[in-house]
């Protein structure tokens, strides 16, 4: 059975250790220790901010994950935080389960914009994910670029 919670930041290296797992299909660049110190510092900051979620199995092993944290560029005084989905992954094996959806459902019931960037080198299939959970699809520099805004509706 596959539980879900926010990401906590003591979860840091296993989520790590899960995004290495899926790396050539996000893609991550992980070649150097300064790109993996770098992924690290996003995954710690996205844990903070408390908008951050793991899927994990029964033995409390992370098998997805989805980090997101506010976007300050997209805030406006006195509305609703908009947040941005910087990764999401889930393990191969768990995936077809809806691992992924269970995930992604904690954030949008959070009622705040979010908006995520596909770089046209990702392998999965996030993009039709994004698109029947009701995210919008705009082209973006390198990729794709998703918006999904309170209240839409899933495909």
């Amino acid at each position: 059975m596959i539980t879900y919670r926010p990401a906590a930041l003591e979860e840091a290296p296993d989520i790590l250790a899960a995004m290495k797992r899926v790396a050539d299909e996000i893609p991550l660049r992980l070649e150097k220790l300064e790109h993996e110190e770098a992924l690290y510092r996003v995954i710690r900051n996205c844990a903070r901010s408390g908008e951050s979620w793991v899927a994990v199995d029964e033995g409390g092993g992370i098998v997805g994950f989805l980090l997101a944290e506010p976007n300050q560029t997209d805030r406006f005084w006195g509305e609703q935080e908009a947040l941005d989905l910087r990764y999401a992954g889930v393990l191969p094996e768990f995936r077809r389960q809806g691992v992924f959806g269970g995930l992604l459902a904690r954030l949008v019931s959070r009622l705040a914009p979010l908006t995520a960037n596909v770089p046209a080198a990702n392998r999965s299939s996030i993009g039709r994910l994004f698109e029947a959970a009701g995210f919008v699809k705009s082209s973006a520099p390198g990729g794709d670029r998703y918006r999904r805004e309170p209240g839409a509706s899933t495909g």
